[in-house]
């Protein structure tokens, strides 16, 4: 039986709910990472790293369905950190 709309929303906004406080768990380390390359003249960019990860999270990725729409949300939430890095840590 398919669940209703309202149903499918509900499960929408806990995992919205869960997801926060991990993001801001994973900013949270992002904020170290751009302030040890600040200090060691690192840059932003590290290529490899980037497409290090984004190939263990398509890994864990139960649903292959699923696996490129995880991976450009990832590569967004990546671009977003990095422009957060430059701007606010390398920047200042």
């Amino acid at each position: 039986m398919t669940m209703n709309l309202e149903e499918a929303r509900k499960l929408i906004d806990q995992a919205d709910k869960e997801l926060v406080p991990l993001i801001e768990q994973r900013m949270n380390a992002v904020v170290e990472v751009g302030k040890y390359k600040k200090e060691h003249n690192i840059p932003v960019l590290d290529e490899n790293r980037e497409k290090a990860v984004l190939d263990k999270i398509a890994s864990y990725t139960e649903n292959k369905d699923f696996e490129d729409s995880v991976r450009k949300i990832f590569q967004a939430i990546m671009d977003t950190t990095k422009e957060y890095q430059q701007e606010e840590i390398i920047d200042k």
